[in-house]
């Protein structure tokens, strides 16, 4: 009988009995429950993917900052493209 326990981080314990699994196949797990609920054995890999508390609040703000990146991307190419316009005409007049 194996019991694991997580305060912080729900998928902890599941990594470290998943990771401990994989080695030894003698362990079989027979049940999973989080917060109170019961999961189905196999779903202790899912547990276990899940990300920690520090990697879920980079993915949040990765997606939150996409956009303002690719706003602040699109507002700097307008004068970029301007400037290399200008300097085609001047090489196109110097030339002809």
């Amino acid at each position: 009988l194996l019991l694991a326990f997580s305060q912080e981080d729900p998928g902890a314990a599941a990594r470290v009995i998943n990771d401990f699994a994989k080695e030894h196949d003698e362990l079989i797990v027979k049940m999973v429950s989080i917060n109170g609920k019961l999961l189905e054995p196999s779903e202790i890999s899912v547990l276990a993917k899940m990300p920690t508390y520090d990697q879920a609040i980079s993915m949040l703000m990765g997606t939150m900052l996409a956009p303002v990146q690719k706003l602040v991307t699109t507002l700097n190419e307008v004068p970029g493209k301007l400037v290399r316009t200008v300097a085609a005409i001047r090489d196109a007049k110097e030339a002809g």
